[in-house]
């Protein structure tokens, strides 16, 4: 079983279409923390077991479904917590909506509220595997479950600032087709939004200290692997070049029969 752990804010929604177009229907779970435990509903389910599950939702089903794979993406602390911020103020769907307009709280209002424990290394709560995500503070006990989380149960971690390098390499390990994709959910607030001064900006690195340090062993552990691989360079450039062209029409055709046919 895969299973596809979707931390906000990270290019999940897109690696999330990418994931459908690689499986039937069917075989696809998608839960979420908020629908309750996803072991509980997977020991509810009649019929063969799917093959992938996939939602926001905290590690910890391997405790119950022995020998699954996780994946992931992870994002650059301030630069998700910047997009975090403009998408809950800009979707009224969003829990955090009406939050942020209640008490007009502005990026560091919102980061420094304590209105949900993503805001404060979600990354890392999400891959430790907490029984509380929103327990109150999280260290270096929690960075160390969540690394090694990371080390023995997954497959793939993709890098919002390296994906399609990252995508090319799960595709191979996995046996998926060629991976066109379409971004989704790219946030439209103005360029200048991400030019943080410099209280703000730190205020994100102080409530998101932990996550920075996940992220940057991530990053060397990716590059690391990319190293390895002297081809993946160039493999990657015809990539993002034949995505943009044909892969374009690939993905569209590949959407209209995954709506059509599941």
């Amino acid at each position: 079983m895969l299973v596809f752990v979707h931390i906000p804010k990270t290019a999940g929604t897109t690696l999330h279409k990418v994931i459908s177009h690689q499986y039937r229907r069917r075989d696809i779970l998608i839960r979420h923390d908020s629908d309750g435990p996803v072991a509980e509903t997977l020991a509810g389910r009649t019929g063969a077991p799917p093959q992938v599950v996939m939602g926001h939702y905290s590690v910890g089903l391997h405790r119950h479904v022995p020998g699954l794979r996780y994946i992931t993406c992870l994002r650059e602390p301030v630069g998700r917590l910047i997009s975090h911020y403009h998408y809950a103020a800009s979707f009224t769907g969003h829990y955090l909506h009406q939050a942020i307009h209640r008490e007009k709280l502005d990026l560091a209002g919102y980061v420094s509220s304590g209105l949900a424990g993503e805001l404060s290394n979600g990354m890392t709560r999400m891959l430790a595997g907490l029984d509380d995500v929103e327990q109150p503070e999280i260290g270096d006990a929690e960075l160390a479950m969540a690394k090694e989380n990371i080390e023995r149960h997954f497959d793939g971690v993709l890098l919002n600032d390296r994906f399609d390098e990252g995508l090319l390499l799960l595709a191979e390990r996995l046996g998926w087709k060629t991976p066109y994709y379409l971004r989704r959910r790219v946030g439209n607030y103005p360029v200048s939004a991400t030019k943080l001064d410099a209280a703000t900006r730190k205020l994100i690195e102080d409530q998101n200290a932990i996550d920075l340090q996940l992220y940057a062993w991530a990053k060397s552990r990716f590059e690391d692997l990319a190293a390895s691989r002297p081809d993946l360079a160039e493999r990657t450039a015809a990539f993002k070049k034949r995505n943009l062209g044909v892969g374009r029409a690939i993905f569209i055709v590949r959407e209209a029969r995954c709506r059509a046919f599941g």
